[in-house]
């Protein structure tokens, strides 16, 4: 009886601590900064409805940059599907600025190292399934 006791107990903690780790950790390492200088800032999305539209990121980061090579570590994410924009915000005006044909003029770059020719990448092009901790490299393009 005591054994059963004790695995009983044992599985229930078990599952309780299964519960209790649905929230993940994103670790976001960005690379191929060439100028330490400005921010990076950040955009995660959750929703592709929403992907790149102004201020409907999920969650928005803005980390100044003090070496060529940053990470970020997102914590608290619910498993699902995100995509990741971000540029290098080096005058700080908080916008990604851009020449006259849209393309960007600051250095940028999407999860999955995706990199857009004539348009811009849809959520899918640049999404990463976190379904565990996941670690991962963003190559800044400029």
């Amino acid at each position: 009886m005591k054994f059963i006791l004790l695995l009983f107990l044992v599985l229930f903690a078990g599952s309780a601590h299964a519960q209790s780790t649905d929230a993940n950790t994103l670790k976001i390492t960005i690379t191929n900064i060439k100028k330490v200088k400005g921010s990076l800032e950040l955009g995660i999305f959750n929703n592709p409805k929403l992907f790149l539209e102004k201020n409907k990121a999920f969650k928005n980061i803005s980390e100044k940059i003090n070496k060529d090579t940053m990470t970020i570590i997102l914590s608290g994410l619910k498993k699902g599907d995100y995509a990741i924009a971000l540029y290098q915000d080096l005058n700080s005006d908080h916008t990604c600025n851009m020449n006259f044909l849209g393309i960007p003029t600051e250095p940028y770059g999407f999860s999955r190292n995706f990199k857009p020719v004539l348009s811009k990448p849809t959520f899918n092009d640049c999404k990463i399934s976190l379904n565990e901790n996941k670690s991962i490299t963003i190559k800044l393009v400029d």
